[in-house]
C-alpha cells in the first residue's frame, strides 16, 4: 500500500530525470540507491519506489564502512549532521547493519507505518545546524526538531530568519568564521545571530555568550543520545568504535561528542560535507528477497530449506540477468529472522552457505542466543523459531579508488610543524565549553598534507565544514587526506 502511494510520484520524478539526463548528454546506466544500501536500475525503482526511502542518509554508512575497509577499521559508528538531523548507525566488522523492521513517521506519540524491507538501521533525530533553540510554557530550552532549513536558514544567514538555530550558536561561540561560510559565498551576519539568541539570554539571566553554548551543549546532548542508541542500546561499547563524522556539521561537533563517550578516535573523511554522495559511488547493485516461513528449528532440516534457498537464488539470478550483469559478478549472502517462541521481536543473523544440515542450523542457532543476548541482555531455555528468510544478492561492480595524496616536504610531519605551519591562516577566539574561551590557531585543512598534525584548541576550516579541536586531541592528516582526531582523556 505504501509502495503503491508514492509509486506515481516517483515514477514522475524519475522519467523527468532520465529525459533530462540524456537531454545534456549524460550516457551509460542510470541508477538509484535503495535503502538496503544497494543500487538499483531506474527501472526497478519505479516498481518497488519505497525501497528508496532513507536513501540519502544510507549512502553516508556505506561510504563509512568504505573508508573503513581503506584505513583498516572494522569497528565504526557513521554521524551525519545536516541542516536538519543528526542520522547515525553502526558499523561492526566491516558489516554495516540492516534492519526490516523500520518505520515511517514513527514517534514516542505514534506507532507509525512499518515497511517489511531491508533498511539500513539508521537512529535520526531532529538535531543539525538549522535546528531551531526554543523555550517551552514550562520555561525549559529546547533544540529542534523544528528546522529553520535552507531558506530564511538560520538568522545569521539574514535572509529574513528570526529563530535560533544551532548555526547561530556556533556563529557566536567563534567556531564558524562568519567571513568563510561556504567558502566565503555567504557572508554571516553575528549580529543578526546575538539578536536571535537574545530572548534566551534574557529569560535565562546569562549573556549572550553563555546562552549560545548552551544551545550547543542540549544540541550536543540530543546526539549523545542518538550515538547511545545505536551502541549502548544495542550492547555495544562506543570505546571500541571508531566515530566517522560527516555532512555540514559532523566535523564541528563529532570531537566534543566522543570526548563525551570516550570514543578515542575521531576520523572527518575529505569533503565531509559531500560525503554521502560520495558513498554511493561505493555501492554494488543489490536485489533482497525475503520468505516467510514459521519454523521451529528442532525440525527445519526436513523441512525444504535447502530448495527454499535454490528457488531464492534462481529468482535473483533472473533478475541480474535481465539487468544484463555477468553471473560471475553475483555474491549471495544468507539471513534468517528469528525469535524465540511466543516472542513478537526478532534478531537478523546470517546464516552460513552450504546444506542446510542439522549441525548448521544449530550453528545458526547458537549465533541467535549470542545476538539476542547481545541486543536484549539475555538468552532462554525457550524454542527458537525462524520467522524469514532473507537472500541478500550482490551484483558487484568496479569503484573508483580512494587516491592517496601527495605527500608533504621534508619537516611536515610532527606537532603541526612544517605542512601545519604552511596551513596557518590565523588565530581567533573560540568557545570550547569548560575549558573557556580561548585563543586558537586557525587552518585551512587544503593546506594540510600528509604527516601534518595539529594540536588543539585549534580550529581547521574547509569551505563546507569546520572541525573543532578541543584541548588535548589532536589530529593528524593520514595519506588519503583524512584526519584522525584522538584524544588523551579517552586513552
Amino acid at each position: 500500500m505504501l509502495n503503491s502511494y508514492v509509486k506515481p510520484i516517483a515514477a514522475r520524478y524519475l522519467d523527468r530525470l532520465d529525459r533530462e539526463l540524456a537531454r545534456i548528454g549524460v550516457g551509460g546506466a542510470r541508477y538509484v540507491m535503495q535503502s538496503s544500501g544497494g543500487t538499483a536500475t531506474f527501472a526497478a525503482a519505479r516498481e518497488a519506489p519505497i525501497a528508496m526511502v532513507e536513501s540519502g542518509p544510507v549512502a553516508g554508512v556505506l561510504g563509512a564502512a568504505a573508508i573503513g575497509r581503506v584505513v583498516r577499521e572494522a569497528n565504526l559508528i557513521s554521524l551525519d549532521i545536516g541542516g536538519t538531523t543528526a542520522k547515525t548507525s553502526l558499523v561492526e566488522r566491516g558489516d554495516v547493519k540492516v534492519t526490516t523492521d523500520y518505520k515511517i513517521e514513527w514517534t514516542r506519540a505514534s506507532a507509525g507505518y512499518p515497511i517489511k524491507i531491508p533498511v539500513v538501521d539508521i537512529v535520526e533525530i531532529g538535531a543539525g545546524g538549522g535546528s531551531i533553540a526554543w523555550i517551552d510554557e514550562a520555561g525549559s530550552l529546547h533544540v529542534g526538531p523544528q528546522s529553520a532549513g535552507a531558506m530564511p536558514g538560520p538568522a545569521c544567514y539574514g535572509r529574513g530568519g528570526r529563530e535560533p538555530t544551532v548555526t547561530d550558536a556556533n556563529v557566536v561561540a567563534g567556531r564558524i568564521n562568519p567571513a568563510y561560510f561556504l567558502g566565503g559565498e555567504i557572508a554571516l551576519d553575528v549580529t543578526r545571530a546575538r539578536e536571535a539568541l537574545g530572548p534566551i539570554a534574557r529569560h535565562f539571566g546569562i549573556s549572550v555568550e553563555a546562552a549560545a553554548l548552551g544551545v550547543i551543549r542540549l544540541a550536543n546532548a540530543n546526539m549523545v543520545n542518538a550515538l547511545k542508541l545505536v551502541s549502548v542500546h544495542r550492547g555495544y561499547d562506543p570505546r571500541d568504535f571508531t566515530l566517522v563524522a560527516f555532512g555540514g556539521g559532523g566535523a564541528m561537533h563529532a570531537t566534543a561528542l566522543a570526548d563525551e563517550l570516550r570514543i578515542a578516535r575521531v576520523l572527518i573523511p575529505t569533503n565531509p560535507a559531500v560525503f554521502s554522495a560520495w558513498g554511493m559511488l561505493m555501492t554494488d547493485l543489490r536485489y533482497d528477497l525475503i520468505w516467510t516461513s514459521i519454523l521451529r528449528t528442532q525440525a527445519a532440516a526436513n523441512d525444504g530449506l535447502d530448495r527454499m534457498w535454490r528457488t531464492l537464488e534462481d529468482q535473483a539470478r533472473t533478475y541480474f540477468a535481465q539487468q544484463r550483469v555477468e553471473p560471475s559478478r553475483l555474491v549471495f549472502q544468507r539471513f534468517a529472522d528469528m525469535r524465540y517462541a511466543g516472542q513478537e521481536h526478532t534478531v537478523k543473523v546470517p546464516v552460513p552457505a552450504g546444506a542446510m544440515t542439522a549441525a548448521a542450523i544449530g550453528e545458526v542457532e547458537g549465533r541467535f542466543h549470542a545476538l539476542h543476548e547481545q541486543r536484549y541482555t539475555f538468552r532462554l531455555p525457550s524454542a527458537v523459531e525462524f520467522v524469514n528468510f532473507h537472500l541478500t544478492t550482490f551484483g558487484t561492480v568496479d569503484k573508483p579508488r580512494v587516491p592517496r595524496l601527495r605527500t608533504a616536504k621534508s619537516g611536515a610531519r610532527g606537532g603541526g610543524k612544517g605542512a601545519g605551519r604552511s596551513a596557518l591562516k590565523g588565530r581567533r577566539e573560540v568557545d570550547f565549553d569548560a575549558h573557556g574561551r580561548l585563543a586558537s590557531a586557525v587552518y585551512e585543512r587544503d593546506r594540510l598534507r600528509p604527516g601534518a598534525a595539529v594540536s588543539g584548541p585549534a580550529i581547521i576550516e574547509e569551505p563546507a565544514a569546520t572541525t573543532v579541536l578541543f584541548p588535548g586531541q589532536r589530529a593528524t592528516v593520514d595519506a588519503y587526506g583524512n584526519l584522525m582526531i584522538e584524544s588523551e582523556r579517552a586513552r
